[in-house]
């Protein structure tokens, strides 16, 4: 079989080298003989590694297109709508895709498997979601038997590293930021990934294929980390809880609520445990009760093991009738998270009894957590709007505030 290669930066690169290393287990898989006969790259003048001998390596897609011998297509250059139009039109041929690209794919994967289900084609997608963390799969397949009622997960590796490296080490946000970029977990420009987007876009995928809707990106809120303080790391950690950035969605009653923002675990939690650059994501099921999917969340080999896992599968089943999984409904998207604990830390401009008699006054239950100076609260279960009341109240300075979950 004949697949062309969009895209030959670290993870297609990773893809050429799975094939090749791995390329006797994989025929013994598939039965076929799987060979990359064309390579879309930006610039045809640079020097390659072997492992592409014969391939007709280009810049332009229109002479991978036009050639009908190609069976699949692996997409990972990025892009959004030009990759969108180019995917659809293979897909409209009966080409089967894959693809690495969460960014496109949060937006226009409705209309690309309609598009493959129309054509008989195959759109798979697992390196798009936390690297080589087989959790689309997991998802779609091996807990299809399940309610699925929530999703939570670490879904960036250079957040999680910031707040590891602040946590553990007592480092500020910014010389976390700088070490990350330094190690190579960070962009020069870190602004998706620290401001929660490239998480945003994960979320929504896993959120349409865990509860059968479609899910509007636009409807997703989205809250980083560059505020973070220190301080308040330390603080909660002496309420034995963590700080994460997590995306995180739960279905209740044909109501889904989603987000992706800076969350409080308790430390024994399974995700306040997931350091450094690792990915996980939580499922609660209503047959499986909770499981937790992890390990890489990126990198050139371990997205590459799903890309290639992918189209083991998509070979392995390339003349199967079944359809690609299509909601048939949009999510109706609430306000709020349903009940949660929260903690809060406010400026004391005023003497802490003052502070206290208005908490009273909102009827807002809490305790307080003992610091030197500062006035800071974990407050009993309350609605998310409670909270914005709180920082709209002008007798109230509120310098942080941040959702508890995980607790039993």
């Amino acid at each position: 079989m004949k697949i062309a290669l969009l895209g030959l930066g670290t993870v297609g690169t990773g893809v050429v080298d799975v094939l090749g290393n791995n390329r006797e287990k994989i025929a013994g898989l598939t039965g076929e003989s799987l060979t990359i006969s064309h390579v879309l790259v930006n610039d045809i003048n640079k020097e390659r590694d072997s492992g592409l001998d014969g391939a007709v390596i280009t810049d332009d897609i229109g002479k991978i297109m036009e050639d009908d011998t190609i069976d699949i297509v692996i997409e990972v250059m990025g892009g959004i709508e030009g990759t969108k139009n180019i995917l659809k039109a293979f897909l409209e041929k009966g080409v089967h895709v894959i693809s690495a690209n969460k960014d496109m794919l949060a937006q226009h994967i409705d209309e690309l498997v309609e598009t493959a289900n129309e054509n008989n084609a195959q759109l798979l997608y697992e390196a798009s979601v936390a690297g080589g963390i087989p959790v689309i799969h997991g998802i779609e397949h091996s807990l299809n038997s399940n309610q699925i009622t929530k999703v939570m997960g670490i879904l960036n590796g250079t957040t999680n590293y910031i707040l590891s490296k602040m946590t553990i080490d007592g480092w500020d946000y910014d010389r976390a930021l700088d070490d990350a970029k330094e190690k190579g977990y960070a962009e020069a420009d870190p602004t998706n990934d620290v401001e929660g987007i490239d998480a945003q876009r994960k979320i929504v995928l896993l959120s349409r294929l865990a509860y059968g809707r479609t899910v509007d990106i636009g409807t997703v809120p989205v809250s980083g980390i560059s505020g973070v303080e220190i301080t308040d790391i330390e603080y909660a950690a002496r309420e034995n809880l963590t700080l994460k950035l997590l995306g995180k969605s739960e279905f209740r009653d044909g109501v889904l609520s989603i987000s992706v923002e800076p969350v409080l675990l308790p430390s024994d939690h399974q995700l306040a445990g997931v350091n450094y650059e690792k990915n996980a994501v939580f499922v609660n099921g209503n047959a499986v009760g909770e499981a937790m999917f992890y390990g890489p969340g990126a990198g050139s080999l371990e997205t590459a093991s799903a890309v290639v896992s992918d189209l083991i599968n998509a070979v392995r089943t390339k003349n199967s009738s079944h359809k690609n999984f299509a909601p048939d409904a949009p999510a109706e998207v609430g306000n709020g998270s349903g009940m949660n604990e929260y903690y809060i830390r406010i400026k004391s401009s005023a003497a802490d009894d003052n502070l206290a008699a208005v908490l009273d006054e909102l009827s807002l239950g809490f305790s307080r957590i003992d610091t030197e100076s500062d006035f800071v609260i974990r407050t009993e279960p309350i609605e998310s709007s409670r909270i914005d009341e709180l920082k709209q109240n002008d007798a109230v300075d509120v310098a942080a505030a941040y959702q508890i979950d995980g607790v039993e």
